[in-house]
């Protein structure tokens, strides 16, 4: 078994009664074996070796044998990241450890996830940093900042974004407008930022690699971005080439070498079955398992979470699934979409 099938159960949700809004969630193991039976009100995905589940208004965590770790004490899901997990208590945001301890107290707006040691904190209306022992590193002086990542925060002022290394130093100058929208982490060496409304990617030196030319460009994955033109999307790889024609509706990232994809038009459909648009294409843009899903999160130790018309379930690489039941509405299929790829 491999490391990422070793380390993760996967989220269930099996309808309670007629109704497609009420569920009950467990888990299952990558044979599509549920491990734990579907009693809490909502589970989140396994990270590091633990899953949240949410117990009434409160979330804690489970282990790989499906015993809580700890007591419920979150107002909102748990996601470890080196070993350390934001947390809400009474609408102030603090941070656990992975056996429910409190390393940070709920004093914070907001806490990022951590790397390498470091976590960005909204503290009022201004950003600072701390370390993983709740020590301030870098006091609230940013409009806005965003966590560390290949050594790099995003942060911004005076209405611009620039990058910070771990001691504050500012590398690259607050220079790019992204509008609404925030610059984007390094990923594969490359950020994603905005100049005169359009979207490129820059290198740590803060040179365009891929000159801003888009409406919209995602972090990297694999070696590809997902970049939008038009409201229509594709994919192109670290040197800007366009690898995926950008004609698609709605793409996903890139995970363990393949993407979703969907052929919609944007015209109104006659049935939920016309809906069922979704596919997952390889690394050269080639359909490998055909549109069939309503729509499809990432694969993650070789399961996917998709829907069809009918069902919700997992399927593996070949397209067949391992575990299906009635579909049900739980928003979204990726919540873990902002946290950095885990190392498995």
């Amino acid at each position: 078994m491999s490391a990422a099938k070793n380390t993760r159960l996967f989220p269930i949700f099996v309808r309670q009664g007629g109704s497609h809004t009420k569920y009950k969630a467990g888990y299952i193991d990558h044979e599509g074996h549920v491990v734990v039976e579907p009693i809490y009100d909502q589970a989140y995905p396994f990270r590091e070796g633990l899953g949240s589940v949410r117990i009434r208004d409160l979330w804690a965590s489970i282990d790989l044998d499906g015993t809580l770790a700890f007591q419920p004490i979150s107002e909102f899901a748990l996601v470890f990241v080196e070993g350390l997990s934001e947390f809400r208590f009474h609408g102030k945001h603090g941070v656990i450890d992975r056996d429910g301890n409190v390393v940070v107290s709920p004093r914070f707006r907001s806490v990022s996830h951590f790397s390498s040691g470091l976590a960005c904190v909204a503290d009022g209306s201004l950003y600072g940093f701390i370390n993983n022992r709740g020590h301030e590193v870098l006091p609230p002086l940013f409009d806005d900042a965003r966590p560390f990542s290949e050594g790099f925060a995003a942060v911004k002022l005076g209405g611009k974004w620039g990058y910070i290394s771990a001691i504050g130093a500012q590398v690259i100058e607050p220079q790019f407008d992204c509008g609404n929208a925030m610059a984007g982490p390094f990923r594969q060496g490359l950020a994603r930022v905005a100049r005169d409304g359009k979207w490129g990617y820059i290198n740590p030196a803060g040179e365009f690699v891929i000159q801003p030319q888009f409406d919209m460009a995602l972090e990297f994955s694999e070696g590809f971005a997902e970049v939008e033109v038009g409201k229509r999307r594709g994919f192109v790889n670290t040197m800007g080439e366009k690898i995926v024609p950008i004609s698609y509706l709605r793409t996903g990232r890139f995970s363990e070498g393949l993407a979703a994809v969907s052929i919609a038009s944007g015209e109104a459909h006659h049935s939920i079955s016309e809906a069922c648009e979704t596919g997952f294409i390889n690394d050269v843009g080639e359909f490998v398992i055909a549109p069939q899903f309503i729509c499809a999160g990432r694969f993650v130790g070789g399961l996917c979470l998709v829907e069809t018309a009918k069902a919700i379930g997992y399927i593996e690489r070949q397209g067949q699934f391992v575990w299906s039941s009635p579909w049900v509405e739980i928003g979204t299929l990726d919540p873990l979409h902002l946290y950095p790829p885990e190392q498995n």
